[in-house]
């Protein structure tokens, strides 16, 4: 009987130990793929600002000063990053087809650093 009680206790202290371990062990790696996360989100911050920045250069050497630049992305589970830019300027709005045709062209030959990103661009359409 003394035996039999020993053997329970030894057993539950058994099973409560490999739940600690087995807690701990998680913990660990969450923590280090949170890390992981964001190392990976200030990399991108990083490069989407150098982006927009060459993108906003370029609009202004195309005559197009302050333009407003709106950068949105979406991320698939196991697909690449789709960038959707949204260009804003009122003299845009007065080009022709062809005309926003050969800008959009030419916003498109701008290089992101991440190759499995694709890209997006349009301009904002006002009535005003």
């Amino acid at each position: 009987m003394k035996a039999m009680r020993k053997f329970t206790g030894t057993t539950v202290i058994t099973i409560m130990l490999v739940f600690i371990i087995a807690f701990c062990i998680s913990g660990t790696v969450y923590s280090q793929n949170q890390g992981e996360s964001r190392a990976k989100a200030q990399y991108y911050r990083a490069i989407e600002k150098e982006y927009v920045s060459t993108l906003r250069s370029l609009l202004e050497a195309e005559g197009y000063h302050n333009s407003g630049i709106t950068m949105n992305y979406v991320t698939e589970e196991s697909g690449p990053r789709e960038y959707t830019v949204i260009i804003h300027h009122k003299g845009i709005g007065s080009l022709s087809d062809e005309e926003k045709d050969a800008l959009i062209s030419q916003c498109q030959r701008i290089t992101f650093p991440e190759t499995d990103c694709n890209f997006y661009h349009k301009f904002l359409e006002t009535d005003l």
